[in-house]
């Protein structure tokens, strides 16, 4: 590292604004440093910081890859390298304003991501790389007085970044200012120790810390085994730890010179991480990383540099839920109550909001450019109590801030076009529409049914994909008070466009296409909402139009066979999809307002997954029995009985089935005093939860519901697990049908039906035996594993 090897001039006091800057760097690749500064991030965000997340590493950018499968790149490190190196002033305005600008929307998981370039495939060099900000006319600290001054813009709690691997020009910038909280990542190898201990000799001699107020540096050993390494390791971060402590030269020289291990230990943190298999296969995406890191704990690896961060995460007012005063009988009435109203919680205009990692998505890439965005979800996901959440706020930002994401700006009028037609309230999307109208136009819209009718009236002509555009664009028109044809809208709009902003939402699509499956017309009409329409408003100039469109997965699927995986890819992270952390989040909400757990609201909210199953433990206990009976764990019984064979587990199945074992737990004996569920009244539960699931499919998909129907109506003889398709009168291509929407899972040449239908279709395991729950549970998840 060139650089090393000359002096520089010790650094003002303190960052800009005291924002906090930890810079992971490592002398070998292939250590874990990237994926340990991902995890520190998330960490950081879990504890109520804010963190903007820097890919340096510009010849091998991980984060990067990550963060293109899932996020539109518009801002990249490299500009802001270009833009700093063209600043004429100290304070780097035009490269922070920006930077502000664009990164607001490349959050992940509550990180803010700026990557290393925007085009992740170029291999080619960058064209302006950190050590050209070094000239004489300027700061040598130039790179982190600017990063600094980016994150105070972004009002981050502290600036992540991952360097560049080895000696590298790249990477001396930030490993020179002893203001940066420098992280060094190395394996116990020979080759690795002795070149970070090289990098921390260097550094004793070029960048020491030498005030109270400059960070130690810290040290992270990784991919080794604690039963065959244990000397080694020691050995390790002995010579480590006192290379590091050379760097620390303050005041207190002599006593820091002197101090023994314990002391060390505090002053130098000495993190190890030892060897996991599963790091050894990436995935490629942001969100499976994320999930990775979490399964491998590496955030708890990382808990000394956390808590040596300066500062305080904010503080946010909780109120406690005070304990349920009476019997364990009074706390299960009440938790019955509380979930059966919120089973239909569409139909509540007090319900509360329970912001899930979809509409978080949501709300943070859309905090300064209007949504143009499809929300895919199957029946009793919440797609209709988010669109009621959407229609009844009076703009967008008051959506965002109700997410729990900082404010936006966007006071721009939300407009209902379509709803259900099952909705309680049915006139409050009318009214809803009428606010809007007479905010933007001043003129009274069409009613939901006159809308309604314009597309009905339209699937009797023969119209073009781009016949349909303009009849969804008038919808827009005439919800806002326009009297537009489908002639005139594209015009009407355009015009209106200039000189006011609207997000228009609609819902309830399944109502008007109930032959999607068979109908070309009904598959054209849904292909032209959405693709044709969110196209066509992404050219107008500025994005002053907004879409938001709520629609079934096999309503999409339908319309777009061609390319509805990549369709499908393109909106992933707005599905409303319950993964296992959601749905634990889902069940602790609901118990929390039932009073069966006595946590703040908040605290559910922001929970890790291994804090929800903590807290659910008070609910359903440990096991599906006593401690020391061979029952299944009771939450991992939980996901196995309510989901589907495509692991999917529906919000609605997951409300009733709270509200159901409450209600079935009164009067239980007392060995059970010690939850809130019994395990019978949790078994219970189940059928019931089946019946209201099949219920459901039926109204959802037709296709479907038309197999379910068939074997419901089977004889009793016929209904036993498993079964051959001959059995059943089912061919294979109803089979695939089913499979596809986790009904059915094949086993050899025998078929397998989940608990959430098994119950509701009649069906019956041979010789009496339980069902084997978590065994069909576990092939599903490995198959599962293994297709994706």
């Amino acid at each position: 590292m060139a650089e090393l090897g000359e002096p520089l001039p010790a650094p003002r006091p303190s960052l800009p604004h005291e924002v906090s800057i930890i810079a992971f760097h490592s002398f070998k690749g292939g250590v874990g440093r990237t994926l340990h500064c991902v995890a520190a991030a998330r960490r950081l965000v879990e504890e109520g910081r804010r963190v903007l997340l820097v890919d340096a590493d510009l010849e091998a950018p991980g984060i990067t890859w990550m963060a293109s499968e899932v996020t539109r790149i518009d801002f990249a490190y490299e500009d802001f390298l270009a833009l700093v190196h063209g600043a004429m002033d100290e304070k780097y305005i035009d490269a922070v304003r920006l930077g502000q600008k664009f990164l607001t929307n490349q959050t992940l998981d509550g990180v803010v991501v700026m990557p290393a370039r925007r085009d992740h495939t170029r291999v080619t060099p960058s064209p302006i790389e950190p050590i050209d900000l070094l000239t004489s006319e300027r700061d040598p600290y130039v790179l982190t007085e600017a990063l600094a001054e980016l994150g105070h813009a972004l009002q981050v709690d502290a600036v992540l970044i991952d360097l560049r691997a080895g000696a590298s020009e790249l990477s001396a910038p930030l490993l020179l200012d002893p203001r940066v909280h420098r992280v060094f990542v190395t394996t116990i190898s020979d080759q690795s120790v002795r070149g970070t201990a090289q990098i921390l000799r260097d550094l004793a001699l070029r960048a020491p810390a030498t005030r109270a107020t400059d960070p130690d540096c810290a040290l992270l050993l990784t991919q080794f085994s604690d039963q065959d390494h244990s000397e080694r390791l020691l050995e390790v971060a002995a010579e480590l730890r006192s290379a590091a402590l050379a760097v620390s030269r303050r005041s207190d020289e002599a006593a820091i010179s002197n101090q023994d291990t314990t002391d060390s230990d505090v002053a130098i943190a000495v993190m190890t991480s030892p060897f996991d298999s599963r790091l050894l296969n990436l995935p490629a995406s942001w969100n499976s990383v994320v999930t990775l890191t979490a399964r491998a704990g590496l955030s708890q690896v990382l808990t000394p540099l956390i808590e040596a961060m300066p500062g305080q995460p904010t503080q946010v007012a909780t109120l406690v839920a005070a304990a349920t005063p009476g019997t364990i009988d009074d706390t299960r009435n009440r938790l019955a109550r509380v979930a059966a109203d919120l089973v239909f919680a569409d139909s509540s205009e007090e319900a509360d909001f329970l912001a899930t990692e979809a509409l978080r998505n949501l709300a943070e890439a859309h905090r300064t450019e209007l949504p143009i965005e499809i929300v895919i979800g199957s029946k009793g996901a919440g797609k209709t109590f988010t669109y009621l959440q959407l229609c009844r706020r009076p703009d967008w930002s008051s959506f965002i801030d109700a997410t729990g994401i900082r404010a936006s700006s966007l006071q721009v009028p939300t407009v209902p076009v379509l709803a259900s037609s099952n909705l309680a309230d049915p006139a409050l999307i009318n009214e809803r529409r009428a606010a809007a109208a007479h905010r933007l136009t001043g003129q009274e819209p069409a009613n939901s049914q006159a809308i309604r009718d314009m597309v009905t009236e339209a699937l009797a002509l023969e119209l073009t994909p781009v016949g349909w555009r303009r009849v969804w664009l008038a919808c827009f028109a005439r919800a806002i008070g326009i009297p537009a044809t489908s002639e005139t809208a594209e015009d009407e709009l355009t015009s209106f466009a200039r000189r006011q902003s609207a997000i228009f939402v609609l819902d309830g699509l399944e109502d008007l296409f109930q032959e999607f499956v068979e109908s070309q017309h009904e598959q054209r009409a849904l292909r032209a909402l959405l693709v044709e329409c969110p196209e066509w408003l992404r050219t107008l100039r500025g994005r002053p139009l907004g879409m938001v469109a709520f629609v079934r997965r096999d309503l999409a699927q339908a319309a777009l066979r061609q390319n509805f995986a990549q369709f499908e890819k393109r909106y992933e992270k707005y599905s409303l999809r319950w993964n296992r952390e959601e749905a634990l989040r889902l069940a602790a909400w609901v118990c929390q307002r039932g009073g069966a757990l006595d946590v703040a609201n908040n605290e559910v909210r922001s929970a890790s997954e291994d804090h929800l199953s903590e807290l659910m433990l008070a609910a359903w206990g440990e096991k599906m029995g006593t401690l020391k009976s061979k029952e299944a764990r009771s939450e991992v019984w939980f996901f196995a009985a309510l989901s589907d064979f495509r692991q999917q587990v529906q919000a609605r199945d997951i409300v009733s089935f709270l509200a159901t074992a409450a209600d079935e737990s009164v009067g239980s004996d007392s060995r059970w005093s010690d939850r809130v569920l019994t395990p019978t009244a949790m078994r219970n539960a189940l059928p019931v939860c089946s019946q209201q699931k099949i219920e459901a499919i039926r109204l959802e998909n037709r296709p479907v519901g038309v197999l379910l129907d068939r074997l419901q109506a089977l004889d009793i003889e016929q209904k036993k697990l498993p079964f051959q398709l001959d059995a059943v009168g089912l061919d294979s291509e109803q089979a695939q049908l089913l499979d596809a929407n986790g009904v059915l899972f094949r086993e050899d040449n025998q078929y397998w039906i989940p608990e959430i239908f098994r119950h509701g279709l009649g069906f019956t395991v041979p010789g009496g035996r339980r069902p084997r729950v978590i065994a069909v549970a576990n092939l599903v998840r490995r198959r599962n594993n293994l297709a994706g």
